[in-house]
């Protein structure tokens, strides 16, 4: 073996190494799901909700093929701050959400009763809304995820 060789395929192996060492393994569907719940948990504490209900509790694999998982959470509450009119409301939820987690809104219309994020670091997809005067809604699932 030349001694070129002999430095290249350590390097190689090691550039490849820390290549691996960096990028974060994908969480399972019950991992991605137990922070999809405490992000849903802390925007509902950020806009200071009262009467917070559990109408989805997930806790369980939902199968989406390929031998994938994702679970779900969702909460109805109503909103313990300000007028309770639905576009500040909205505008609470959103402001709340962003400070969960790194979410991006998918869509931008600021007048919408309903905005859905993503959260690509932790595979979550959070939707908030206002469906009345001083009500709030947040809903949520996780990517479609590995069980174990």
């Amino acid at each position: 073996m030349s001694l070129r060789l002999r430095l290249i395929v350590p390097i190689t192996l090691g550039a490849g190494l820390m290549l691996s060492a960096c990028s974060d393994p994908e969480p399972t569907a019950a991992e991605a799901g137990q922070v999809l719940i405490n992000h849903i948990k802390q925007t509902m504490d950020n806009v200071r909700a009262v009467d917070v209900e559990v109408t989805d509790p997930g806790g369980r694999d939902i199968a989406c093929g390929n031998g994938k998982y994702k679970r779900t959470y969702a909460v109805r509450a109503s909103s313990g701050v300000g007028s309770g009119n639905p576009e500040t409301v909205i505008l609470m939820l959103v402001s709340a959400l962003k400070g969960a987690g790194d979410y991006k809104l998918i869509n931008t219309d600021v007048n919408a009763a309903t905005q859905e994020a993503v959260n690509a670091q932790s595979h979550t997809r959070i939707t908030v809304s206002s469906p009345a005067e001083g009500k709030i809604t947040a809903q949520g699932e996780t990517d479609c995820l590995p069980s174990r």
